[in-house]
């Protein structure tokens, strides 16, 4: 015996054969073999991170072992100071990185919960209940309403039979179950003889044989595809690794050209060690991890404001680097809840009459069909003493917003609540229809073209109403016919559970069909509007038919060209070399699977796209974890929750388009955090290389560096989490998802090498004015440490004029300034500080001095945002 693969496609007595088993099940002694044999039904996925190793991990950057060489050096040096200083800037760092990635959540561990439900399966002629984990392939299981399907398990008989598989599929609606073979090419939404596992039940009840178990189904299959899919690297992420690489070239190679200077020229190898340590620490912008995080912490918090949770700090930058959204249909544009939007009687369907919508006033005609199919529902009110208005009701979607339709237009809804029924024979799979009894009338409801072909309509007739059905069907619409029959077709009215005679019914009246839409949530147009007008393109993938996934297009006035419609089938033929030619022009994918949604989406990224990817079912979760940054519906399953990195707590489309404009703000606190702390990471290497080249007395201590480097400049740089978005849509194309883009390149290199060659000119001028040695470098610390702290106003635009924006409108930059002003005053003016940094107290006439120096750096701010603006408006 072995797991039937394609069981959907054979005969119940083939599924047997296959199986080795009957309508009896196996016997105990045959399932424990099985259980032995196949395993427990639980997904195998990989094992949990140990958070040791992450812990360690933490360690394997190079900008972190730049930090532990200094320390260790310094340690060696017994500089303890010094050292502590370091090592509580790696512990900082190390335990903020840890924190982070512990705090994931597992989405395999989601996916499990989907079986963790009891199954009854009937085992050696005997009906038992055992945990849904034992069930193995051969298993013939007992299915009912509200109960979870434990295994893949091929249909054997039902009865009105009904599943919800949106978890799966994506199908709104719940689909009805036969035993009938289907074609071995369908796709797992047209494999209507398979109960899959982790559906779960809404109508009905059916007995069918477990073909799969475990990573076996399609439910398992997805867990399969989200273990083996590893996240991708955000922009950021790859831009901060590939600096961190090349900072650390860098530093190697200054510190090590410093120490081979300083010992050429005298310098004490200890003095030099330590001192070139102090330059490595300088040199390194340590306190960047830390600002990036408070960054993107900030942008959180205010992305869940808008009713966004990001669960994944990266994702909050990313957000803001998005070029393309892959987004679903049903749930995410759509409310998953088909609308009844118009009544249509057959004479002004034959007269091509214009539709007539649910909010208008409808005619008596209209009022007639709905109060014929009020008769005709299967739906009970869940609290019937309440006033009518409040009333709730269970049932079939469609029989329910009948119901409501009715409401809405004062048709009494009396019966409902009592113990009367009209219904004779409810719907099942095998009529397609219902009927119910009233005043000796026969009323049907059901699938159009099967009471079209017992109506009594000419040929011409038929054919016309045929057509006017497939254009209301290519157009999204689901379609509901009702028709009537008088008394002389069938033996005497039958109340519920009396005799109907299917078969004698004939030449029936047919009055006309009902028309339901899964209707665009309302704020989704204005939110794709203003999505595409930050430059982001919008592709449909869903699981849809093309014409539904059309229909939804031109509901959202989104212009599709025949050409740009691609289905699943076409997807699956294609090779990823001809493929990846074509998507760039397409905006829907219909009818795919999960696995086409990942391999169009892994396209893109091969693409250069920065993709964003939503949805809400276990169906989307390899997508979603896949993808730069996954977005679920707060409404949508765990597993797509798990996946994803931002979840829409109010399933608010509009949630995606604030989410991106506070990404947009995160990408530009970023990136002028990142010129302001490297503008000055060359300040150290100029200042000690110049000194030594030009044999110079060296202008700083290792601790004076240090302590500038991590307790002054870092300040001003987290609070640039808090700034507004002066900037504004600064960058277009690919300029916009690159955190590091030729602008904020050319600002760093440009401003970092002239305010350092400058910082070395003011030592070397005032050294040549013959001043006192240890003022000298009082005044000079005071200026190295003062001037990182003014230059901060100026770096909140990287584009604008210093006094086009609000200069201290962002009150944490304001406070963060002045602390670190605070902290450099007394550092100047306390005694003990004075001796531990060695500064002496500053004269008078220091205060030009320092003056001078703080106005020059902002005009060389200033300066370099001017170029940048003239070079701008010439491109």
């Amino acid at each position: 015996m072995q797991i039937v693969k394609q069981s959907w496609s054979l005969s119940v007595s083939e599924v047997f054969d296959e199986l080795k088993t009957s309508e009896n099940g196996i016997t105990e002694k045959e399932a424990e073999a099985r259980l032995y044999k196949y395993g427990k039904n639980i997904f195998h996925g990989r094992g949990k991170t140990n958070p040791f190793i992450l812990f360690f991990k933490q360690f394997l950057s190079p900008l972190i072992f730049l930090l532990i060489g200094s320390a260790s050096l310094t340690a060696v040096l017994h500089e303890w100071l010094d050292m502590g200083v370091v090592a509580f800037v790696v512990l900082l760092n190390v335990a903020l990185g840890f924190f982070h990635e512990y705090n994931a959540e597992n989405t395999l561990e989601k996916l499990k919960t989907y079986i963790k439900d009891r199954a009854r399966v009937i085992r050696n002629g005997v009906e038992q209940e055992i945990d849904s984990e034992l069930v193995v392939p051969g298993d013939v299981i007992k299915l009912s309403y509200g109960a979870r399907i434990p295994a893949d398990a091929r249909i054997i008989s039902v009865n009105n039979f009904r599943v919800d598989e949106a978890i799966l599929t994506g199908e709104a609606l719940p689909v009805e179950k036969n035993e009938e073979v289907v074609s071995l090419s369908a796709l797992v939404a047209e494999r209507k003889n398979i109960a899959h596992a982790g559906t779960l039940v809404v109508q009905g009840y059916a007995i069918a044989v477990v073909c799969a178990a475990g990573n076996e189904t399609e439910i398992g299959k997805i867990a399969g595809i989200v273990s083996k899919t590893s996240k991708t690297k955000t922009p950021l992420q790859k831009g901060v690794d590939r600096l961190a690489w090349l900072i650390f070239a860098v530093v190697m190679i200054l510190v090590a050209g410093i120490l081979a200077l300083g010992i050429a020229r005298g310098e004490p190898l200890i003095e030099m060690l330590l001192l070139s340590s102090a330059v490595a620490v300088g040199a390194v912008p340590e306190s960047l991890p830390i600002a990036l995080t408070v960054i993107l912490a900030i942008g959180s918090l205010r992305i869940a404001q808008k009713r966004g949770v990001v669960r994944k700090l990266t994702a909050a930058e990313t957000l803001g680097s998005a070029t393309l959204i892959m987004t679903d249909k049903t749930g995410t544009l759509t409310m998953a809840d088909m609308k009844l939007t118009g009544i249509y009687g057959t004479h002004r369907i034959l007269n091509s009459s214009n539709s007539f919508k649910e909010e208008n006033t409808f005619t008596n005609e209209q009022k007639s069909l709905l109060e014929m199919a009020l008769y005709n529902v299967d739906v009970s009110v869940e609290n019937p003493n309440e006033d009518k208005m409040k009333w709730t009701f269970k049932g079939r979607p469609f029989e329910v917003n009948i119901v409501k339709a009715c409401r809405l237009h004062d048709i009494p809804l009396n019966f409902l609540s009592s113990s009367i029924t009209h219904l004779v024979l409810p719907f099942n799979s095998t009529n397609k229809f219902s009927a119910a009894e009233k005043d000796g009338v026969y009323i049907l409801m059901g699938a159009p073209d099967i009471l079209l072909k017992k109506a009594s309509l000419s040929k011409e007739e038929y054919l016309k109403i045929e057509a006017w059905i497939e254009k209301e069907s290519r157009d999204g619409k689901r379609i509901i016919g009702i028709a009537k029959v008088g008394k002389k077709h069938n033996k005497k009215p039958a109340r519920r559970g009396g005799e109907f005679v299917v078969s004698e019914i004939e030449n029936i009246d047919f009055l006309g069909m009902f028309t339901f839409v899964d209707p665009i949530r309302p704020e989704v147009p204005a939110a794709i509007l203003n999505i595409q007008s930050h430059g982001i393109k919008m592709v449909l993938v869903t699981g849809d038919l093309v014409g539904t996934a059309l229909s939804v297009a031109r509901d959202l006035n989104w212009h599709v060209k025949e050409d740009e419609v691609l289905s699943g089938a076409d997807v699956r033929t294609l090779s990823d070399k001809e493929l990846i030619e074509i998507i760039p022009k397409i905006k829907i994918f219909a009818r795919v699977t999960p696995e086409d949604k990942l391999r169009i989406g892994t396209l893109y990224q091969k693409l250069g796209e920065v993709v964003a990817m939503t949805g809400d079912g276990v169906n989307d979760a390899p997508a979603l974890k896949a993808m730069d940054i996954g977005i679920s519906l707060g409404s949508g399953s765990d597993v797509a929750k798990s996946a994803a990195d931002l979840v829409l707590l109010d399933d608010n489309f509009e949630t995606i388009s604030l989410a991106i404009d506070e990404g947009r703000k995160i990408l530009g606190n970023i990136r002028k955090t990142f010129v302001y702390l490297m503008s000055n990471s060359l300040d150290e290497v100029f200042i000690i290389g110049g000194s030594l080249i030009f044999a110079l007395p060296l202008p700083l201590t290792a601790l004076q560096i240090i302590w500038v480097n991590l307790f002054t400049g870092s300040l001003p740089a987290l609070a640039f989490a808090f700034d507004e978005d002066i900037d504004g849509e600064r960058f277009r194309g690919k300029e916009l998802t690159l955190i590091f883009s030729r602008e904020v390149k050319l600002l760093t290199f440009g401003i970092g090498v002239l305010s350092s060659i400058f910082l070395f000119v003011l030592y070397y001028a005032m050294f040549r004015l013959g001043l006192d040695m240890d003022v000298l470098r009082s005044i000079f610390f005071v200026c190295f440490s003062s001037y990182i702290l003014v230059i901060a106003f100026s770096f909140r635009s990287l584009h604008q004029p210093l006094f086009a924006y609000r200069i201290f409108s962002n009150k944490k930059l304001n406070w963060s300034i002045l602390v670190g002003a605070a902290l450099l005053v007394f550092t100047m003016t306390a005694p003990f500080m004075r001796e531990i940094f060695m500064l002496s107290p500053l004269p008078l006439y220091s205060a030009p001095i320092i003056i001078f120096w703080l106005i020059l750096n902002i005009l060389l701010v200033e300066g370099a945002k001017y170029m940048m603006r003239r070079k701008s408006a010439r491109a």
